[in-house]
């Protein structure tokens, strides 16, 4: 078997398994007998269960990066970068409540910031912007999107995420913008802000 196929096995078998039983439940030997492999196989593509699940949100946040289109709206793209959550809300539950909770907020958080970032960057083409108004506007909505998708996960997600995210669109149309344009009669901060 090719490195690329085993990996991928892997990994989608190990998405199958979470879809079925919590995390804590799920061990490299039963992961191995679902891809018809050797132990050994596993751990000579990872080193551990967190290895992959890391590998699994970096290969879905390349994925967002790669297909982002900055024709559409910030709610269009969030909800189609949010896919591979709705497409898997047992699995990512499954990963949220267990020791690796971690990496499903850091994935969400990264997930918010690469389209808000890419969005607001694009619309403060229109206007005079400060950079660290820009910086500033990003990083509260990555903020605020990223805490809704969390809470979400977290308390079972029975709400529509979509009906959601594009009700929060029409309550805010036109902020981000608004904000920028606003950000060119502010006087520039002569303190230094860093945002991470």
């Amino acid at each position: 078997m090719s490195r690329n196929y085993t990996k991928d096995l892997i990994k989608k078998e190990f998405m199958k398994l979470l879809d079925e039983k919590k995390l804590d439940n799920i061990t490299v030997t039963e992961l191995a007998q679902k891809c018809q492999i050797e132990r050994k196989t596993f751990y000579y593509h990872y080193e551990n269960l967190e290895q992959l699940i890391k590998e699994i949100f970096e290969s879905e946040l390349d994925v967002i990066i790669e297909e982002f289109n900055e024709n559409l709206s910030w709610e269009d793209s969030f909800i189609l970068a949010a896919t591979f959550i709705l497409e898997n809300k047992r699995a990512i539950r499954h990963i949220y409540f267990s020791d690796y909770k971690v990496n499903v907020e850091k994935y969400v958080y990264s997930m918010a910031g690469e389209v808000i970032i890419k969005y607001v960057k694009h619309i403060s083409k229109e206007t005079r912007a400060k950079d660290i108004d820009i910086n500033l506007i990003s990083y509260f909505y990555q903020c605020a999107l990223s805490s809704a998708l969390i809470q979400w996960i977290a308390t079972n997600m029975k709400t529509d995420p979509v009906v959601i995210t594009k009700r929060i669109g029409k309550l805010m149309d036109g902020n981000i913008l608004l904000s920028l344009k606003r950000s060119e009669n502010l006087e520039k901060i002569t303190q230094n802000i860093e945002i991470e």
